[in-house]
């Protein structure tokens, strides 16, 4: 039953796409978050007085469409705040946050349900959702802080990200001689007879969807692959560990969710890769991050009986696994931005006015989605078929599997991803 409403909430997140677009052409991202967090808050309800199966089931769709919306907007903010300068380190801390909560939820939920009862997890649900919501309230978007600001302080650094448009821009003109660089050609015989916004305009009008646009890259299929491996061995340790530690261990279900605090604090570590990336550039980052988790996956296999010494091996194996996977996220999430960014560079009308990042980041959700589908699965059938050896040989070829489009896809441009 949960295996189904899981796979009913992963294929809800069709709509990614969708939030995406919507997210990219209305005038506040903001408004977008407001109405996930609110449907978020009506599935929680409803999944905490679900009776029924089918109410169980809405409840889980809503879910699922909250995720989209969510994540989606939450990213493109994120992108729309911060400078490409600091996008690595901004990215790891958004997404090690995001990992560390999946891995301690579970944990949380059976204590406060072991202790306090079933509708409390949910009102601890609640309570974290009007939290988020105040937030959001006090969040002041960079659309509209560039309102009140002068027009020399909208650098093309803090404007790239589709924060601000030719039209936001242009509410902040002087009409006094701040601007006088540009007169000339204001006075010039050729602007008021040639104007080229509106050529650009109907170039745009022309082409493919941004959808379309954005697979066409390569580095960002690529991006996108990476962040399908990384998902789906987390979402694989969420669905065999507990059963595997139960049975090998007699571990009752704390003890087995205390087991993931194993992956979750080096999670906590995603802010100094982020940095890294920065830096370095996240082309090896992320190449060493899928390299080096394949040898601990494998080497899982070692954990085949009941003792203290294979207690320790597994929680060190886990550990390492932690470190390994976190080099992964950061980078390809961080260029991910870097793809939209050079590709405006190159063709600034590809987008239109409301640019990509929303969109981008709805692939990138997409990907996170099919993993969260495809790790469970994929790891169950191979436990249960061929054994945990087989299982944990599968997965360390699959972490290796992430390096190689990052090492053999081609550089697109000045890219950060694949110059470094």
């Amino acid at each position: 039953m949960d295996r189904s409403l899981k796979g009913q909430t992963d294929r809800h997140r069709a709509t990614i796409a969708i939030c995406g677009w919507v997210a990219d052409r209305t005038s506040e991202r903001s408004v977008s978050f407001y109405t996930g967090l609110i449907i978020l808050g009506a599935a929680t309800v409803l999944f905490g007085l679900a009776k029924a199966s089918w109410v169980l089931l809405i409840s889980r769709l809503l879910q699922g469409l909250s995720a989209a919306i969510t994540y989606t907007v939450g990213l493109a903010l994120l992108v729309d705040t911060v400078g490409r300068d600091n996008i690595g380190q901004w990215m790891g801390t958004a997404l090690s946050s995001s990992s560390f909560g999946l891995i301690v939820s579970p944990l949380l939920g059976g204590i406060v349900y072991a202790k306090a009862g079933y509708m409390s997890v949910f009102a601890m649900a609640l309570a974290l959702i009007v939290f988020d919501i105040g937030m959001r309230l006090i969040m002041i978007e960079k659309k509209k802080a560039a309102q009140y600001k002068p027009l020399d302080a909208l650098t093309p650094e803090n404007g790239f990200y589709g924060t601000f448009t030719h039209e936001q821009s242009s509410v902040h003109e002087p009409s006094n001689g701040s601007t006088q660089a540009r007169k000339p050609q204001d006075d010039s015989e050729a602007a008021p007879l040639l104007p080229n916004e509106p050529q650009t305009t109907v170039t745009r009008q022309s082409k493919m969807p941004v959808i379309l646009v954005l697979l066409g890259i390569p580095r960002l299929l690529a991006a996108i692959y990476g962040i399908f491996v990384n998902v789906s061995l987390l979402a694989a340790f969420d669905g065999v560990l507990p059963l595997y530690v139960k049975k090998l261990f007699g571990w009752n279900s704390l003890e087995a969710g205390l087991i993931f605090l194993c992956l979750a604090i080096p999670a906590l570590t995603g802010p100094i890769v982020g940095q890294l990336s920065d830096k370095l550039g996240p082309r090896w980052i992320a190449v060493a991050g899928c390299s080096l988790t394949a040898p601990p996956l494998v080497l899982l296999r070692l954990v085949d009986h009941d003792s203290i010494e294979q207690k320790i091996l597994l929680c060190a194996l886990l550990v390492c696994c932690g470190f390994t996977l976190i080099l992964i996220v950061s980078p390809v999430a961080a260029d991910l931005s870097a793809v939209v960014e050079e590709k405006e560079r190159a063709d600034p009308n590809a987008f239109g006015p409301g640019g990509a990042y929303a969109q981008a980041f709805a692939l990138f959700n997409c990907s996170m989605a099919a993993g969260t589908l495809f790790g469970p699965v994929a790891a169950g059938v191979i436990v249960e078929r061929h054994g945990w050896g087989a299982m944990t040989a599968a997965m360390g070829a699959f972490a290796f599997s992430g390096a190689i489009p990052a090492v053999s896809t081609p550089a697109n441009g000045s890219s950060r991803f694949y110059l470094h």
